[in-house]
């Protein structure tokens, strides 16, 4: 099967009418009770959005045709319809037996705690792998094989088997102890919110952000002392600090992609738990949650790598695809290609087995952002790509399909 990956703005009526017939009525539902959440608690707003931006994005357009008769515009618009003629050209183009299945995992993934995106990632890879010109057989979805592709293009067969990380394996501090927090911090993030600044507090529990009433609420009177006193606070709980600073502008956290990567600059961390509240122009709140010991992301990571490889037959080159749940900046990106580091720990893990020597490559991708170049709209994220040293196939082609920066 191969897919034509060109499309216009007309080419997404048909696409968005035949998803709104699948899951438009129960995704409608779901956003309308995390609207709700959200205007309970605004502390949760920028989560929601980042995690079901996919959902989001088709909520919105359809009520927004629904009262013009129109489709919106804009970027987050643009990467929904992405995943849109996508999901519809590959539907269309399914033997009749992979067509329930493949349904079937739409449905799921409209419910699915982590929403749409891991769904949405492995057909971005097979859009990709059709753009080079392969022709993807879609085998998990007729039953055919427990890895996701297989690609052909010549004599040449590759597996493909598609992982997307979880924003909670590994990780210290999870996201419903954050959100059960962010409910106990509301009264003093509106108190502070009422002071036109920028106010900045870093939460830092010993270990683990623990799931018990008595520890949450202790957490959360740390850091309604310490914003009042604009200062810090600690017991063996946490330490809080509010973090005296001269900013006088900032990015809006719902608005603008940038605002996390803005923000944990100011607090000096990377991939930290982060919880906005505010009035436009006017003032924000950033509670930066964090944990004094290290997460273990990459010995998770390590393991769904080993996982998928296993899910693979060996009797073909394998490549494995992994979406990071965070962007990194490019220079960073290659940095980490440069230097031994996580990636190549989940590499090692991977590569070391006798076993695993079908894996030719390991594809360590960035979500996708919607790019424009001479006034067509693309899709496109960063990777790394770190390949077996020992391979069971001599196979120069996969290293086509990713190319490392």
């Amino acid at each position: 099967m191969r897919i034509n990956i060109e499309a216009t703005r007309r080419d997404v009526i048909p696409a968005f009418d035949w998803i709104g017939g699948l899951i438009g009525n129960v995704l409608d539902t779901r956003i309308a009770a995390i609207r709700q959440q959200e205007d309970k608690n605004p502390l949760l707003a920028q989560h929601f959005r980042d995690q079901y931006s996919l959902e989001f994005a088709l909520a919105g357009a359809r009520k927004y045709r629904k009262n013009t008769g129109r489709l919106p515009k804009g970027d987050e618009f643009d990467a929904l319809y992405s995943f849109l003629i996508s999901a519809y050209r590959i539907h269309q183009a399914l033997p009749q037996q992979a067509i329930s299945a493949f349904g079937g995992q739409l449905a799921k993934a409209a419910n699915d705690a982590n929403g749409l995106r891991p769904f949405a990632y492995e057909l971005a890879i097979a859009t990709h792998l059709m753009g080079k010109g392969w022709d993807v057989e879609m085998t998990d979805y007729g039953g055919l094989a427990q890895f996701d592709f297989l690609a052909r293009k010549d004599d040449v067969e590759i597996e493909i088997e598609c992982k997307a990380t979880s924003n909670d394996r590994g990780r210290k501090i999870h996201q419903q102890e954050v959100n059960r927090l962010a409910d106990l911090l509301l009264g003093t993030t509106e108190r502070l919110a009422e002071t036109p600044s920028c106010h900045l507090i870093r939460v830092t529990v010993p270990d683990r952000l623990g799931s018990s009433n008595e520890e949450l609420n202790g957490i959360a009177a740390l850091v309604a002392n310490a914003a009042e006193q604009r200062s810090s606070a600690a017991d063996p709980l946490a330490n809080v600090d509010y973090i005296p600073n001269d900013i006088a502008s900032w990015p809006e956290p719902t608005k603008d992609a940038g605002s996390r990567l803005f923000f944990e600059q100011q607090f000096g961390l990377v991939n930290c738990h982060l919880l906005f509240h505010g009035r436009v122009g006017a003032s924000i709140v950033a509670v930066a949650i964090t944990s004094a010991k290290p997460d273990s992301v990459v010995k998770y990571i390590a393991r769904e790598a080993k996982d998928a490889a296993d899910q693979c037959s060996g009797t073909r080159p394998a490549l494995i695809a992994l979406n990071l749940v965070d962007q990194i900046p490019n220079d960073e990106l290659e940095e980490m290609l440069r230097t031994p580091g996580g990636f190549h720990r989940i590499a090692a893990a991977v590569f070391e087995s006798d076993k695993r020597t079908h894996v030719d490559s390991i594809a360590f991708t960035l979500p996708q952002r919607v790019r424009t170049h001479n006034g067509a709209t693309s899709m496109s994220g960063g990777l790394v790509r770190l390949d077996n040293p020992q391979p069971k196939f001599e196979c120069p082609a996969v290293k086509d399909i990713f190319r490392s920066p």
